[in-house]
């Protein structure tokens, strides 16, 4: 009986000793994916910020920003090659903003919105290299349109004529009657 439990006691060691050595080898040989992210959080000027960034070079990744107002997360910023390129800026019961930042030389930054919430975008927003609102589009009828404001009233103009805009009961831009202004 003695030698069966001696048996048992070695066979147990050997098994122990052969998933600890399995383990290790595993470990070693993912090491490199292992090794490629870094995950890191900070709190500054009352907002918190989890980010994932490249472990070798500390260039991020993606950052979510808990802005501290129940509404988590506040915004979402993802990077190429440690350079801001997309924000999502989510906001309780409303459709998410999205800003694509564009570097360079006279490069810039465009939203693209969905105010009424439908499944597409609905608006976007050019801004030049100073901040400046450049280019303000519409989404009508399966095309975008540039905003032409006149007298205070956004419209477009479609074949040369001018349309005066408003959303329908959806949030979709739509046009009024025709007018000659």
């Amino acid at each position: 009986m003695r030698a069966v439990k001696v048996i048992l006691l070695a066979v147990v060691g050997l098994l122990v000793l052969a998933d600890f050595s399995w383990r290790i080898w595993v470990w070693n040989s993912e090491s490199s994916y292992r090794a490629q992210f870094k995950f890191g959080y900070f709190y500054t000027n009352g907002v918190a910020c989890v980010g994932i960034e490249e472990a070798k070079t500390g260039k991020p990744l993606l950052i979510n920003w808990d802005f501290g107002d129940g509404e988590k997360p506040g915004e979402v910023s993802y990077f190429f090659h440690g350079t801001n390129i997309l924000d999502v800026y989510l906001k309780k019961d409303k459709p998410p903003r999205y800003r694509f930042i564009f570097h360079g030389p006279d490069k810039s930054e465009v939203w693209w919105m969905n105010i009424g919430g439908e499944p597409s975008f609905s608006e976007r927003v050019s801004y030049d290299t100073n901040g400046n609102r450049s280019n303000f589009e519409v989404w009508y009828a399966e095309t975008w349109h540039s905003v032409d404001r006149r007298n205070d009233t956004n419209g477009i103009v479609i074949n040369g004529q001018w349309f005066r805009l408003k959303k329908d009961a959806n949030g979709m831009w739509t046009t009024e009657m025709k007018t000659n202004q």
